[in-house]
């Protein structure tokens, strides 16, 4: 009887008692080194997994390679004009980005006007941007749809000249390239137009210009001589940027 009694007293305490020692589904254990915890803290021989590097170019946009080298040459544009080196640097070797890095940041609407095969082993592309700016690309066909395929890139970009004869005369030279963005730039879209109606003479004589007012007056004789003779307002306060040209008519 007395050993019953005693075994029941003992059945009471685990009721309602202090909470017991004894591990339960509930225990957390905390001895060992939690997830955020530095690698450097880890025992010797540890294994921890690598990050990943992520495909961004060092922005948030992901990076994609075409397969095409239209595409290709226009994702490299994109990365260009992104002002991101380390997103071209996905895009185009180390000769290439020095020669993009040395043209500055350019517009970045882009169209492709044509490819071509380039030694049997490139495919090399040309382009022209909503400022008139020209760029032709080389990209390596067997690394299409990989990073750097880029290889090669020559770029012509839209230059604002100082005084108003050359001005002109990179007017003229966007005319016979008929590069109606550059065109515009320089002077309106109605002008340009209307110059792209007409053939463009194979060479020019831009003669020194006067000056009217706030504006100067350019006199061109276009050759071979019969070819046809323009005159060109433009205005001084403009030189060295866009739109200079105010008028344009022929003689």
């Amino acid at each position: 009887m007395l050993t019953l009694a005693l075994l029941g007293t003992a059945a009471c305490g685990k009721k309602g008692g202090d909470p017991q020692t004894s591990s339960s589904a509930n225990t957390v254990l905390t001895t060992g080194p939690s997830a955020s915890t530095d690698p450097s803290a880890l025992p010797s021989g540890s294994a921890t997994a690598a990050p990943k590097p992520s495909a961004t170019g060092g922005g948030d946009k992901p990076v994609s390679f075409p397969t095409s080298a239209k595409d290709y040459g226009l994702a490299t544009l994109a990365a260009w004009a992104s002002g991101s080196k380390s997103r071209l640097d996905l895009y185009a070797n180390q000769a290439a980005v020095a020669q993009f890095m040395g043209h500055g940041k350019p517009n970045s609407q882009w169209t492709n006007l044509n490819c071509e095969a380039q030694g049997g082993t490139h495919t090399a592309c040309n382009y022209r941007n909503a400022h008139g700016d020209d760029a032709r690309l080389a990209m390596e066909n067997t690394e299409l749809g990989h990073p750097t395929a880029t290889t090669d890139v020559f770029i012509n970009r839209t230059q604002y000249g100082l005084t108003a004869d050359q001005y002109v005369s990179d007017f003229i030279a966007a005319w016979q390239d008929r590069n109606k963005q550059r065109m515009t730039r320089y002077s309106t879209s109605s002008i340009a137009s209307a110059f792209l109606g007409k053939t463009a003479p194979t060479g020019s004589q831009v003669q020194s210009p006067t000056k009217s007012g706030s504006n100067w007056i350019v006199q061109v004789t276009g050759l071979p001589l019969g070819s046809g003779n323009w005159t060109f307002t433009v205005s001084a306060s403009k030189l060295g940027g866009g739109n200079a040209i105010t008028a344009g008519k022929a003689d």
